[in-house]
């Protein structure tokens, strides 16, 4: 196993400045596909001997090209890749001029991307020095999960209804 010898350094931009301190000085997860990618890996709990034959009704042991006892990559470069090629209009890699598939997200629905992001820049309960909660704006009506994940992760709502053409209401917006 590789050790890694990258220096550390601080994240720079935007989001860098707003996300919670804790979170910016993790290290990323390891794990054997970072070493390895082919082969059985016991230590990702993969099955050696594979899945039941039922889903083709074949009595072969070994009938399984659908290999549904293995992880899918954690980095999901293919995917990332097929939606740049898409988003920039190319069937080649992206350019400097494109979306990157480092700059893409893949999450298990809109669910897990919308709480990830109020882990990573709300510390729950945590008020700053006026008092003020970290919160997050819903403007219904919107997608139910924000409340949910907001709840969820102990982070304060600011609620502000769209008007009833749907349009926002820029002057009880800019209060917050």
């Amino acid at each position: 196993m590789s050790t890694d010898t990258t220096t550390n350094h601080s994240p720079t931009g935007r989001a860098a400045k707003l996300a919670r301190p804790n979170v910016l000085s993790l290290q990323p997860y390891r794990c054997a596909r970072d070493d390895y990618d082919s082969g059985i890996l016991l230590d990702a709990n993969e099955n050696a001997l594979g899945p039941a034959s039922l889903p083709t009704n074949s009595l072969d042991p070994y009938d399984n090209g659908m290999e549904l006892e293995r992880y899918p990559c954690p980095y999901q470069r293919s995917v990332k890749q097929l939606l740049c090629n898409y988003r920039n209009g190319k069937s080649g890699s992206s350019t400097n001029n494109g979306v990157k598939p480092e700059n893409v997200f893949c999450g298990v629905g809109s669910d897990e991307a919308i709480d990830l992001l109020i882990r990573i820049f709300c510390a729950p309960g945590h008020t700053n020095g006026g008092g003020q909660c970290d919160a997050i704006m819903i403007t219904p009506p919107t997608y139910g999960m924000y409340k949910v994940c907001a709840n969820v992760n102990d982070v304060e709502i600011q609620s502000v209804p769209l008007t009833p053409d749907f349009d926002l209401r820029i002057p009880e917006v800019s209060m917050y």
